[in-house]
């Protein structure tokens, strides 16, 4: 402990100072990847760690970075924390301290990473495993460390290192497999390679002193047996050994995991009666994608079921710029799992992130999906929507986070994307797709606030979109800009249309309030983004308007100033079939103005109907408790049934 008190880098006093004023903050959820302080406001110092709980109090241990690219290095050993709720963290000091004995493993210097930590009931002591690298040698040794206390807390005692199950063949391993020879000058990464990196050839080659264990975890099955998975054979293969019975050493009995495969950051959890392991690529400090597999049996065999993580490209490409660190059963429920990663900074070790998500399952697989924020309480509505058929019953935050998350538009401001809806029934042919735009006056709003529209019409059986746009209080702009992207955002989506499994000449604009003017405002000539391929039309086949913006009532300023912008005025042949709703007594989106915008498009020879919703006032049918918005948007949907917009 008093080693920590000691060395105190410049960055961890600046994230001190910096964080004083925030330090008796309770901290209420997880915000992946931001500062998290500890109870003296300092960014927590854990990495590549893992939780242990013990008599109701959750430990984390992790290894402690100090600033800059020597950080990575062990120049103070592993950090320990402790929480009654996970959100908040005591600094509990030094939990195992590097040594300034030259002579020592673990002298300061050396590589100290991937520390965890499990409890041995029958000898009642805290057991600590490590990946250890031997100062001066590279990632030569690729040993595991081993340490024990008393208390959780520490002082750990390092005891040995050791390359492990020496003299011992895997228990999955073929008689053949034990005979083989290998040929001396085989090239790296060739075919032949790979076959015989695949059929043991470097099980062979360390079976007398023991093989490589590198980045690794802990894993205490039900039954108490603890196991030690790690990554071996140069990074090339996971093994899973298991533990003798107080945890300190190993028992030989061991199996290789996906032979050659190039698997490492191993993360395990156990659901319903299988086993469950999250890993990375092996691209060194840089993220990769995820990789996922499930087994009957801890030892195996695994079956790879592909990457867990759902979102954009490059969110899918880096696991949210992270790799898997450890997997931690959510304390209020059983069965619900938090998968914990870290997002390194590897010139400036100090500065590295924590990612902590919910585990979802789809299709009985394990996903990760981005949140901005996120708390234990709302885990138990985080789902996949695989089995939903009332997906609009959601909340918004919750469908936000469900979504498929695609990016439409870069911005100066910000990326812009879409969350799209998948109908429960999958199918191969390409459907009809509804683009919703939320209100806010062009000034607020954001996704989560009208995404159960597009999610009611992705329980009937298309493909249903929210659409984020700029509004002046997150980024500072103008409706013009709104218009921009809403024409944008219906011009990615016919431009991609095959690849989203979209029908290019169902696409329906719709939105709410401020929304609904978005949505007209994309079948109008002009407002396009400068640079946007205008042979490309951002014109849908049909609008889906509730008490929309329409040129008279709310926003008299601009349309003055833009009148080119304004639907009511803008009214000829040839616009799309078109529905809206409006409360009679609606004072910002005057009722008359619906009414006359309904009469201009019916005389101009358009399909248009307007439903009246009697003694309603703005967001006449929303939200979905609203009595109004049943029955209005199942009559939104017979319109576009009646028009063969959709089936």
């Amino acid at each position: 402990m008093n080693l920590y008190k000691t060395i105190v880098s410049l960055a961890t006093l600046i994230f001190l100072f910096a964080g004083i004023s925030n330090s008796q903050v309770k901290q209420q959820s997880f915000k992946p990847g931001e500062l998290w302080p500890d109870n003296h406001g300092v960014h927590i110092n854990a990495h590549g760690g893992g939780i242990l709980k013990y008599e109701g109090t959750y430990y984390w241990f992790g290894e402690h970075k100090t600033e800059g690219e020597a950080g990575n290095r062990a120049n103070v050993g592993v950090h320990c924390y402790s929480s009654k709720d996970l959100y908040n963290w005591k600094d509990e000091g030094i939990a195992l301290a590097v040594s300034q004995d030259p002579e020592s493993e673990i002298v300061k210097g050396c590589v100290i990473e991937r520390p965890k930590v499990i409890f041995n009931q029958k000898t009642k002591k805290f057991v600590m495993w490590f990946h250890l690298e031997l100062k001066s040698m590279g990632y030569k040794a690729a040993r595991t460390g081993l340490a024990v206390a008393d208390s959780p807390t520490g002082p750990f005692r390092y005891i040995k290192s050791l390359n492990p199950n020496a003299g011992q063949w895997p228990v999955n391993f073929t008689k053949e497999q034990k005979e083989m020879q290998f040929p001396a000058n085989l090239k790296s990464w060739s075919v032949e390679w790979k076959n015989a990196v695949a059929n043991g050839m470097f099980v062979h080659r360390d079976f007398e002193k023991g093989h490589m264990a590198r980045d690794m975890t802990l894993f205490v099955d039900e039954d108490g047996k603890a196991y030690h998975i790690h990554a071996s054979e140069e990074n090339l293969t996971l093994h899973i050994s298991e533990l003798n019975d107080d945890y300190t050493g190993f028992t030989n009995n061991y199996a290789t995991v996906v032979p050659a495969g190039h698997n490492e950051a191993p993360a395990i959890f156990k659901k319903d009666g299988k086993y469950f392991l999250i890993t990375s690529g092996c691209t060194g400090w840089a993220p990769n994608a995820a990789r996922s597999f499930v087994a009957d049996h801890v030892l195996g065999p695994w079956i790879e079921l592909g990457n867990p993580c759902r979102g954009t490209e490059e969110e899918m490409k880096t696991t949210f710029e992270s790799q898997s660190t450890f997997i931690l059963e959510n304390p209020y429920k059983t069965g619900q799992y938090i998968f914990m990663a870290d997002r390194w900074r590897p010139k400036n070790a100090i500065d590295g992130r924590y990612i902590w998500l919910p585990i979802l399952f789809e299709d009985g697989k394990p996903a990760l999906k981005w949140m901005d924020k996120w708390d234990l309480s709302k885990m138990d509505s985080v789902i996949s929507l695989n089995n939903v058929k009332e997906s609009y019953k959601l909340s918004g935050k919750n469908l936000v986070a469900l979504a498929e998350k695609i990016l439409y538009k870069k911005t100066p401001q910000e990326d812009m994307f879409l969350y799209i809806l998948r109908p429960l029934v999958k199918t191969k042919k390409a459907l009809p797709a509804i683009v919703y735009f939320t209100g806010g006056g062009w000034v607020n709003g954001n996704v989560a606030g009208q995404i159960p529209n597009p999610a009611w019409f992705r329980d009937q059986g298309i493909i249903g979109i929210e659409a984020d746009y700029r509004v002046k209080s997150r980024h500072g702009t103008t409706p013009i800009e709104c218009i921009q992207d809403a024409k944008s955002a219906i011009r990615f989506v016919r431009a991609n249309a095959k690849k989203l499994g979209i029908d290019p000449n169902r696409i329906i604009a719709a939105g709410g309030s401020a929304g609904g003017h978005l949505a007209a405002c994309t079948f109008l000539d002009g407002g396009d983004a400068p640079g946007e391929n205008l042979k490309i039309s951002s014109k849908p086949n049909g609008l889906v308007l509730h008490n929309p913006v329409l040129g008279e009532g709310f926003g008299k300023d601009f349309f003055d100033a833009h009148p080119e912008f304004s639907p009511i005025k803008k009214v000829k042949k040839g616009w799309p079939p078109t529905i809206l709703s409006n409360g009679t007594i609606d004072k910002t989106t005057p009722y008359l103005a619906a009414e006359k915008f309904m009469r201009l498009m019916n005389e101009a020879g358009n399909v248009c109907e307007l439903i009246t919703v009697k003694d309603a006032g703005h967001s006449c049918d929303w939200p979905v408790n609203n009595p109004n918005f049943l029955p209005t948007i199942h009559r939104m949907t017979e319109f576009l049934r009646e028009q063969k917009l959709i089936k």
